[in-house]
């Protein structure tokens, strides 16, 4: 067959298109070249990315500038880290230790507080003094319508700046402005204050013999304590500029101390005196409540680490039902009664009293076992008294927050039904006072603080009786820090005899006796140790009413009774 012109031309035109579409798509694969090619064979190797070694940058040394406000014992308790330096020059510091806000522009590390009283002489009246008030004290002015007239306030002459500093003077405290500076030596225990000198002292150097005065009803003695909203607190903190500073626990505790005012370190006790709940007191505990008595002290009353009641009269399950109007002198308490003391946030019961034995005088049934598991049963300590003498005449021993207490007392009063026997149950008997002073010097010896309390021999005096002075100090000088007369139903005569706080008499908390008015007025007591030692007392005067029900004084019945009660506690001679 021949192919016609076109025909050919057709198929010349096929075969060409075809060859520019295979060249087309071996373009579009990927090139393959399995031979070698000398001149790339030729070239380096690639070299690998590398990252150069970071640099640790050099660590700025820490150096620490304290602030020379501060107190030199406050100073002394700053332990420096080793690496750490110090300077005199705040501008060339990176860590601050400062009485007050943190500097400019420096990170907060930690902070604590030095917390100072204002106290007076302890038979001072006045309680409280306004904040503005001591502000012109300050200024070495007499406030108007103040009731004590100020000789000067003392104050440490380490602790001088730092007070100017929080009452916001412009300049060191001095005599020109009702302050005098002393030595640090004049606070140490046993130094008597003067009638009319008041000062300001770190909290932890307080001794019984200063009473503690509030500012503005605030005190670093109170229950709810807060330093930011206390007058006479310095905030100091611990401060840094340096960006990544991180000191270890140890550290940062070595550069900030504790405050001088640990909670944890302080131990508050109640004592108070007669309690009888019996006779008229009982019929209206009977008919009123039980807990009706405490109403208008329960709060002062459980707010205490501690309470301590004397109750005289044991309970006793066949108690009849009370007679308002019986006058003799043999009682006893019904068990429901003991929710009084529960309700009053009672820890500690004293067993000096000479009625608690009376159940077995007029029913022949001894009550005071059942007694003691009663307050067993309710969680409640006793001391000076028990089944036996042995038991009686124990000490009773309390460690709280650090403070060790030894509660221990006798009966002198009698009568000898309500003394203990190696057989039977009752009070520890005081005998010639020689065993308890004994007690009292091997206690103190262990470390403990001693407390001891009498059923003495009772009178409606306010004085003190010259035996009674005579059996109480010894117990003082061998190293008792608190001596109460438990059995006097008036509020006596108190002193301070070597160190230690004697009260001849504290008058009645729970006894009615209607013939005797003076028997209206009492005092509790408020005590605090810290540290181990005792440094403050607290006066609460209370008035009967109702027969059974004690309150808190008015401000001007309080006045005149302190002033009364001081001035024969004047007379006493050392």
């Amino acid at each position: 067959m021949h192919n016609s012109p076109n025909s050919r031309s057709f198929y010349l035109r096929f075969i060409a298109l075809s060859l520019l579409v295979s060249l087309f798509l071996g373009a579009c694969q990927p090139f393959a070249n399995t031979s070698p090619d000398p001149q790339r064979a030729m070239l380096p190797p690639t070299a690998t990315a590398t990252t150069a070694p970071t640099q640790t940058p050099a660590p700025i040394p820490s150096i620490l500038w304290l602030d020379p406000v501060l107190p030199a014992d406050f100073l002394k308790k700053v332990k420096v880290p080793e690496g750490v330096s110090t300077t005199k020059k705040q501008d060339e510091a990176n860590i601050f230790l400062t009485a007050g806000n943190p500097p400019k522009g420096s990170a907060l590390l930690g902070e604590t507080w030095l917390t100072y009283a204002l106290a007076a002489p302890f038979f001072t009246v006045q309680d409280d003094i306004s904040l503005a008030d001591l502000r012109t004290i300050a200024r070495g002015a007499q406030p108007k319508g103040m009731p004590t007239t100020l000789n000067a306030i003392l104050v440490r002459n380490q602790d001088s700046a730092v007070l100017a500093r929080v009452l916001s003077l412009s300049s060191s405290l001095s005599a020109r402005n009702g302050f005098s500076q002393i030595a640090d030596e004049f606070f140490r225990p046993g130094v008597k204050p003067q009638a009319g000198t008041w000062a300001v002292l770190p909290f932890e150097l307080l001794t019984p013999q200063w009473k503690v005065i509030s500012i503005g009803e605030k005190s670093p003695l109170d229950d709810d304590f807060e330093p930011e909203s206390t007058p006479l607190t310095q905030r100091i903190t611990l401060s840094t500029t340096i960006a990544d500073a991180s000191l270890t626990e140890e550290e940062l505790s070595a550069l900030l101390p504790a405050p001088n005012r640990d909670h944890s370190q302080l131990t508050s006790l109640i004592m108070s005196g007669v309690t009888a709940m019996a006779r008229d007191t009982a019929f209206v505990m009977s008919t009123e409540g039980v807990l009706f008595p405490g109403t208008e002290i329960r709060d002062f009353m459980r707010a205490a680490d501690l309470t301590h009641i004397s109750n005289e009269v044991s309970f006793y399950e066949g108690c009849p039902f009370p007679d308002p109007d019986y006058t003799g002198y043999i009682f006893c308490s019904d068990p429901e009664y003991i929710d009084l003391l529960d309700d009053l946030g009672a820890d500690i019961i004293e067993l000096t009293g000479n009625h608690n034995n009376d159940v077995r005088a007029l029913y022949k049934v001894d009550s005071v076992p059942f007694t003691l598991d009663l307050y067993r049963e309710y969680g409640m300590q006793w001391y000076a008294g028990g089944v036996n003498i042995t038991d009686a005449k124990a000490p009773l021993l309390i460690e709280h927050n650090g403070n060790k207490l030894a509660f221990i007392g006798c009966n002198s009063y009698g009568p000898d039904m309500a003394w203990a026997t190696e057989e039977s149950s009752g009070a520890a008997p005081c005998e010639n006072f020689g065993w308890i002073t004994e007690e009292v010097t091997r206690l103190r010896g262990q470390g403990y603080l001693p407390i001891v309390t009498f059923q003495y021999q009772e009178d409606y005096l306010v004085a003190a009786q010259s035996s009674a002075i005579r059996d109480f100090r010894p117990l003082a000088d061998a190293g008792a820090v608190i001596v109460n007369g438990s059995q006097s139903h008036v509020a006596k005569a108190m002193e301070f005899w070597n160190n230690g706080f004697i009260h001849y008499g504290l008058g009645n908390l729970f006894f009615d006796q209607p013939e005797f008015y003076i028997t209206y007025d009492g005092i509790i007591q408020k005590h605090f140790f810290y540290q181990g030692r005792h440094i403050s007392t607290q006066l609460l005067t209370i008035t009967l009413q109702e027969t059974a029900k004690p309150r808190p004084m008015t401000p001007e019945e309080r006045q005149k009774f302190l002033n009364g009660l001081f001035e024969t506690s004047s007379l006493l001679k050392e």
